[in-house]
């Protein structure tokens, strides 16, 4: 708990609650764009944008899609700042100098990582979700209701899609580990984002269980790749 303690200490964290706040509003900016947009262009939409904007499965991939692109890419921005800019600097040397084992310091900082991701994206995705769904009521747009359970839909899309950024991090924290590059990482996790927002756009009616696949997959991937930092972390030389 103490290490836990310590490894919060040397990070500004209300610099990444500001950078949270702003990502939320944008998201909620984006989603009540997308209330109104189809309401504006109904003649010239097709099938597929009907589909998207005039009913809550296509409205929730949309938000989920930008919530995962956004706090992927902030999920490596603080492995960037928690990770990467201690191993490969001048830090190192303070850091190994801890009496704890450098494995321990690693998953540590691995939590940390993945904990503000995961809860702040689940937050962030429902409040959004939410925000939108009452705003449809106030201003009398009502996209179609495809899904029975929607609200039960939102909460599981929302945690697999926090659990996935998370992901997604740390696979781009070993990236940039690897090249000694904060820029590394966030363009590690830029490609990734690339590469998977179509699948989550595209899913409308199973969501949830593309979300669930993608990260379970993920996860592993990333599980992976942690008991690879670990193992060079424990042979790197000061």
């Amino acid at each position: 708990m103490n290490l836990y303690k310590l490894e919060f200490m040397k990070i500004k964290l209300s610099t990444y609650l500001w950078a949270i706040f702003g990502v939320f509003a944008s998201l909620l900016a984006f989603g009540i764009l997308f209330l109104f947009i189809f309401q504006m262009e109904t003649e010239s939409s097709d099938a597929f944008e009907e589909e998207l904007f005039a009913n809550w499965n296509g409205l929730l991939a949309l938000i989920t899609t930008l919530s995962f692109g956004f706090f992927s890419i902030l999920s490596a921005v603080i492995a960037a700042k928690v990770i990467i800019s201690e191993y490969c600097t001048k830090n190192v040397i303070i850091l190994f100098s801890y009496p704890v084992n450098r494995k321990t310091i690693l998953k540590t900082k691995c939590l940390i990582v993945s904990s503000i991701t995961t809860i702040s994206a689940f937050i962030s995705n429902t409040l959004v979700i939410g925000i939108m769904y009452i705003s449809a009521h106030i201003f009398k747009i009502m996209p179609q209701m495809n899904t029975k359970y929607f609200f039960f839909t939102i909460l599981l899309s929302s945690f697999f899609m926090g659990i996935l950024s998370s992901a997604v991090g740390i696979i781009s924290t070993a990236f940039g580990l690897k090249k000694h590059s904060s820029v590394s990482t966030i363009v590690c996790s830029l490609i990734i984002v690339c590469v998977l927002a179509n699948c989550i756009t595209i899913s409308l009616n199973s969501i949830i269980w593309v979300m669930f696949i993608i990260s379970a997959v993920f996860v592993i991937i990333a599980n992976f790749i942690y008991h690879i930092m670990e193992n060079r972390i424990e042979k790197m030389e000061v």
